[in-house]
């Protein structure tokens, strides 16, 4: 336990619940360390020398992370980095390509060797010793 220089737990009972509820409602670290009035590096100090503290806290993280997934708007953003596969981020997730699609420059098609791209040939001019040498060496 964390004590103050007047003898009093900084990181009670009560202020370690209220933490865990902040985490577990979805809020960042070191905002729920706000929250309880507590300093950022309190907590996982007592999760590393508090074993049930330390679960708890991983269970709450979990459910925050969940908590804060929850909350993102269905769309592309949640087809692409969340891995969404409802209809609405679907739908979102199509018309998005399909308009970067529709916005992208269209050239003239090319086909044949001239497709490939062009090729430059590359001729060393040594202009010193040192440097025929490196020519050589490559």
């Amino acid at each position: 336990m964390t004590y103050t220089a007047t003898n009093r737990p900084v990181f009670d009972a009560p202020k370690r619940q209220q933490y865990l509820d902040a985490v577990t409602a979805g809020m960042t670290l070191a905002d729920a360390a706000a929250t309880a009035g507590i300093h950022p590096n309190v907590p996982p100090r007592h999760a590393r020398t508090d074993p049930d503290f330390g679960r708890a806290l991983t269970d709450a993280k979990a459910a925050g992370k969940k908590a804060r997934r929850e909350n993102v708007p269905h769309g592309e953003y949640r087809y692409n980095c969340l891995q969404c596969r409802c209809d609405v981020c679907c739908t979102a997730a199509t018309k998005g390509r399909a308009g970067r699609r529709a916005a992208a420059p269209h050239g003239p098609a090319v086909e044949g060797p001239e497709a490939q791209g062009q090729v430059h040939e590359i001729r060393a001019e040594p202009k010193s010793f040192s440097s025929s040498l490196l020519a050589r060496a490559s």
